[in-house]
C-alpha cells in the first residue's frame, strides 16, 4: 500500500554523490545506512544527478509496504540538487518489521536507472507470531463465526504491547469490527492476547482478520491474517423429540447440518453422552460426499439413534455433537433432559456409618397415573443380604408415590444398596436398587506413663474400626494421629507430635514431660469429614531432684550443709531433707524449706549420733507437679 506523500525538491551543489562521466546517481543521505530509526514520520533526503538530462523521477520503498515517490520538475535538477521524500512508518497499514531495506531508485526522461539505499533498523512493536481462531476450546487457521467469534493473537515478547485486530470488508478494504486486548495470558516464550468480537451485526460473507501489536505510541508492528467466513444460520441442528419417554427409552432423531464448514472439514461422527458416559450411535443414510465448504452444496438431512443398552428409568442429561473427520466440533453441542417415566427411587440420607442409627428418606414413583399397592425396602450390603428397613402400601391403601422416613442401622461398611421393591395396582412391577457408600465406625484410646519433669516419654493410641457390626478390628496403617496436651489450670489443648499408625493399628508418639494436665489424642474418623477426639486422661509430670552439695561424712552434733536442685519452680513447693540410721525403718524429715525461683533448696542439719546415716531431699507433689525425690547419699557419721 502506499501512503499519503509530500515532495520536497530542493536544488544543491555540487558533491561527491553527482557522477563526473554524465551517468545518474540517487544517493542517500538521511537516514544513515545501517542506522536506527523511530516509527512515525521518516524523511528521506537523498542527492540526485540526473546525469545530464532534464528531469526525472525518484521512488523510494522501506520493506514492502512502505513507499513513496517524488518528480523531478525539468529545468530543476540540471547540476544536481537533493530531494527529500517523506515516509510514514508505524500505522496499520505500514507497519515497522524490525531490519528494513531502504530502496531508491532514480528513473530519469530517457528511462535512465541508478540505485542507492542499504539496511536500516527501525523500533518497531512486537511482531505476531500467529492468530487462530478459537472455537469450544479448539484451534482454527479460518474461521466460521455466528454471533460472536474469540480469537487467539500470539507473539513472543510482546513487552507492554497490546494486541489489536480488525476483520476487513474483502469489497471496501474498511474496518467492520475492531477489538485489543493485553498479552496476558503467557504459555512458555509465547504470549497470548485472547479477542472476542460480536458478529451479530455484520452480514454473511467472507472477511479478512488482521491482527498487529501496537506499542503505547499507537505504532504497529508486523502481524498475521486469515479469514472468517460469518453465518448466521446455525451448521447443526438437532430434534430428539419430547422430553418425556417410556421405558424402553432411546435416544434419536433428526440431525440437520447446513454449510459451509472450516476448511478441510466434513462431517463424520455423531458423539452422544447419556448422564456423562459416551454411547454408540448409528446415522443413516451416510454422509454425502459433497464440498463441505461450498454454501450451494453443503447440507443435508439424516437420522440418528442410540445403540443398547436403552435409557434406565429417571432422568437423564442428553448431550449431544457433531465431529468432522478430524475430531473437530461443528456447530454447538445440544443438551438435553430426558425423563423415562416408570418406576423410579431415590434415597436422602446422611453419612451412613455402622452401628450408627440415622434417619433415611425414602421416594418411590410409579408410572404416571398408576398407584403403589406395595413399596418395600432393605439395605444390602457387600455380601448381597438384604435387611428390612420398612414396608409401606397397601391393596387397602395403594399410594400415588412413597414418601416415608425410617431409621436405619447399617451393619456391614462399604458399597451397600437400598433395594426397592414396588408394585402396582394393575399389576406392574420393579426392583430398584439406589447405592449407598457405608462407612466404618472408629475408635481410640490413648495412654502415656508419668515422665519425670524434662524427659522424654511415649504416648500409645490403639485405633480401631468396626466394619461389621459388634466386631472390632485394628485400623490400617497410615492413619495419622495427633497427641495433644492441656496443662493442669488451662483450657487450651496444645499438640505435641503426631505419628502414622503400624500393623495393629498403633500409634506410639514420644513427648517430652512439662506440667501436670491431661492427654488426648485427635485423628480423622473413617467418616470422611469427620474428626475423632479421644477421652482424656490424666498426663503426670514429676518434678526432678538431684544434689549439689551432699557431704559424705560429719560429725555428729555438728551441722553440715546440704544443697539440692527441684526442677522445676512452682510457687509454693517445698523441699524436705529426710534421714534414716541404718537399722531404722522409717525416714524422718529433720528439715523444711521452701523452695526458691533459683530452685536450690539449702539445709543445715547436725546428725544426732554418730554411725551410718542415709540421706535424701523430698520434693512434696504441687498442682503443677508431681511429687520428686533425689537419690540416696551415705554419710559416715563420727
Amino acid at each position: 500500500m502506499t501512503a499519503a506523500l509530500v515532495l520536497a525538491v530542493v536544488a544543491g551543489g555540487t558533491g561527491s554523490a553527482y557522477a563526473a562521466d554524465g551517468a545518474p546517481t540517487v544517493t542517500v543521505d538521511s537516514p544513515a545506512v545501517d542506522s536506527t530509526v523511530a516509527l512515525g514520520d521518516l524523511p528521506v533526503k537523498m542527492s540526485v544527478d540526473l546525469g545530464g538530462e532534464a528531469s526525472g523521477r525518484v521512488d523510494v520503498s522501506l520493506g514492502y509496504d512502505v513507499k513513496g515517490s517524488a518528480e523531478i520538475a525539468s529545468g530543476t535538477c540540471g547540476s544536481g540538487c537533493q530531494v527529500t521524500v517523506p515516509l510514514q512508518v508505524g500505522d496499520w497499514n505500514h507497519p515497522g518489521l524490525g531490519a528494513m531495506m531502504l530502496t531508491a531508485k532514480l528513473t530519469t526522461a530517457s528511462g535512465g536507472q541508478a540505485f542507492g539505499g542499504g539496511n536500516l533498523y527501525v523500533t518497531s512493536p512486537s511482531s505476531i507470531s500467529d492468530l487462530r481462531h478459537v472455537r469450544d476450546g479448539q484451534l482454527f487457521s479460518d474461521a466460521v463465526v455466528d454471533t460472536t467469534g474469540t480469537f487467539r493473537v500470539t507473539s513472543q515478547y510482546p513487552r507492554d504491547d497490546v494486541a489489536e485486530l480488525r476483520v476487513i470488508d474483502l469489497a471496501t478494504g474498511t474496518p467492520v469490527l475492531a477489538g485489543s486486548a493485553p498479552f496476558d495470558v503467557p504459555r512458555g516464550v509465547d504470549h497470548d492476547a485472547v479477542i472476542e468480537l460480536g458478529f451479530a451485526a455484520v452480514p454473511d460473507g467472507l472477511y479478512r482478520v488482521e491482527a498487529k501489536a501496537r506499542d503505547a505510541s499507537g505504532f504497529y508492528g508486523s502481524g498475521k491474517y486469515t479469514f472468517v467466513r460469518v453465518n448466521h444460520q446455525d451448521p447443526v441442528l438437532f430434534d430428539t423429540g419430547t422430553g418425556t419417554q417410556v421405558s424402553p427409552a432411546y435416544v434419536g432423531g433428526n440431525l440437520k447440518i447446513t454449510g459451509p464448514l472450516l476448511s478441510g472439514s466434513k462431517p463424520d461422527v455423531v458423539k452422544l453422552t447419556v448422564d456423562g458416559v459416551d454411547r454408540a450411535v448409528s446415522v443413516t443414510p451416510a454422509w454425502k460426499t459433497v464440498n463441505w465448504q461450498d454454501p450451494a452444496t453443503s447440507w443435508q438431512n439424516v437420522q440418528f439413534v442410540m445403540g443398547d443398552p436403552q435409557l434406565t428409568l429417571g432422568t437423564h442429561q442428553i448431550s449431544l455433537s457433531l465431529l468432522d473427520s478430524a475430531g473437530r466440533l461443528i456447530g454447538a453441542p445440544a443438551a438435553k433432559t430426558i425423563t423415562v417415566t416408570d418406576f423410579s427411587a431415590a434415597v436422602s440420607a446422611p453419612k451412613l456409618v455402622v452401628g450408627r442409627a440415622s434417619t433415611v428418606a425414602f421416594s418411590a414413583d410409579p408410572p404416571a397415573g398408576k398407584q403403589l399397592d406395595s413399596c418395600e425396602v432393605g439395605l444390602a450390603g457387600p455380601s448381597s443380604i438384604s435387611v428390612a428397613v420398612g414396608s409401606w402400601c397397601s391393596v387397602p391403601n395403594p399410594l400415588p408415590s412413597l414418601r416415608k422416613s425410617a431409621t436405619v442401622t447399617p451393619r456391614l461398611a462399604g458399597a451397600n444398596k437400598f433395594t426397592f421393591f414396588l408394585h402396582t395396582t394393575d399389576g406392574y412391577a420393579r426392583n430398584v436398587a439406589v447405592p449407598a457408600t457405608v462407612y466404618a465406625a472408629r475408635r481410640a484410646t490413648v495412654s502415656a506413663p508419668a515422665v519425670p519433669y524434662g524427659g522424654t516419654g511415649t504416648a500409645k493410641v490403639v485405633v480401631q474400626d468396626m466394619r461389621s457390626l459388634n466386631v472390632w478390628s485394628a485400623a490400617p496403617s497410615g492413619v495419622t494421629v495427633y497427641l495433644q496436651r492441656q496443662a493442669v489450670g488451662t483450657t487450651r489443648w496444645v499438640t505435641l507430635g503426631s505419628a502414622k499408625t503400624v500393623a495393629g493399628g498403633v500409634a506410639s508418639i514420644p513427648f517430652v514431660s512439662a506440667i501436670n494436665g491431661a492427654f488426648r489424642a485427635v485423628l480423622a474418623s473413617s467418616v470422611p469429614g469427620e474428626t475423632l477426639i479421644t477421652r482424656a486422661i490424666g498426663a503426670v509430670s514429676s518434678s526432678v531432684v538431684s544434689w549439689r552439695i551432699a557431704p559424705r561424712t560429719a560429725v555428729h552434733g555438728r551441722a553440715v550443709a546440704y544443697e539440692a536442685l527441684a526442677n522445676p519452680y512452682d510457687a509454693g513447693a517445698y523441699a524436705i531433707l529426710q534421714v534414716r540410721k541404718v537399722g531404722a525403718t522409717k525416714w524422718t524429715s529433720a528439715k523444711t524449706v521452701a523452695v526458691p525461683t533459683t530452685r536450690i533448696a539449702r539445709f543445715g542439719y547436725a546428725f544426732p549420733s554418730a554411725g551410718t546415716w542415709y540421706v535424701r531431699v523430698y520434693r512434696p507433689a504441687t498442682k503443677q507437679h508431681a511429687a520428686g525425690l533425689s537419690m540416696i547419699v551415705t554419710v559416715k557419721v563420727s
